[in-house]
């Protein structure tokens, strides 16, 4: 299989160089696209360094408009052009950790989509506050009863896709700036009636760096999982 692992970055100076150092010790053959929203903390030039070492390392610095939904979108039409076979997508900030890759790749070729799931038997949160692990239940059954989904961690942004799912998205369609992008996507493999397998995984609270996520971007991504639903099927190919 031809692997593509997609890490959206912006100032993760802290993480980025172990996160990179990490996937390569895997026993596994992929290339790694980065696509960083011009960061300022000196995460660029890290990256730079890193590509001298591993000649894996594909960076993509995205300027003007920023968002996590964007670098996405960026993302998957990357995979698709260059026709890798799955793409896995995740965190730079060790929340996903790389030890997962292997147990998501067992599952394929039998599904379309593996989610790595904190909600599930075996899987759990670490280091978080009780408000956010309460935010994390709350928002997946908001998701779900709208969805209509039995997957029971639809806010996982750790997930690997096989390419023939997501060339049946329409990407230019796909609305979601920033952190909603996730629910998006899923809500895009649930109408193509994908086969979807959740795994289970410890998410790690980030030790370093500041989190992107606040109340303003909270409120956004509910309001735009009810705009999702509401657009239906303008994100799938017919």
């Amino acid at each position: 299989m031809k692997i593509l692992v997609f890490l959206p970055t912006y100032n993760e100076k802290e993480n980025i160089a172990e996160i990179i150092d990490s996937l390569n010790k895997l026993n596994i053959q992929f290339q790694i696209l980065i696509v960083d929203d011009n960061s300022y903390d000196g995460t660029i030039e890290i990256i730079k360094e890193k590509q001298k070492q591993y000649q894996n390392l594909k960076l993509i610095i995205r300027k003007g408009r920023k968002g996590r939904g964007l670098a996405g979108i960026l993302a998957f039409n990357y995979f698709i052009r260059n026709k890798y076979d799955i793409l896995i997508e995740m965190d730079a900030d060790f929340s996903h950790h790389p030890k997962y890759i292997p147990d998501f790749l067992n599952f394929f070729p039998n599904y379309d989509l593996v989610i790595g799931s904190r909600l599930i038997k075996d899987g759990c949160e670490e280091g978080r506050s009780l408000l956010r692990r309460d935010i994390t239940l709350f928002a997946n059954i908001f998701i779900r009863i709208l969805f209509r989904t039995k997957i029971k961690d639809c806010s996982s942004g750790f997930r690997a896709f096989k390419r023939q799912l997501l060339e049946k998205f329409n990407l230019n369609k796909f609305f979601s700036k920033h952190y909603s992008i996730t629910e998006e996507i899923l809500y895009a493999c649930i109408l193509n009636k994908a086969k979807i397998k959740e795994i289970p995984i410890i998410f790690y609270q980030r030790a370093y760096g500041e989190s992107k996520l606040n109340f303003k971007k909270i409120l956004n991504t509910f309001l735009g999982i009810v705009r999702i639903v509401l657009r239906g099927k303008k994100i799938i190919k017919k």
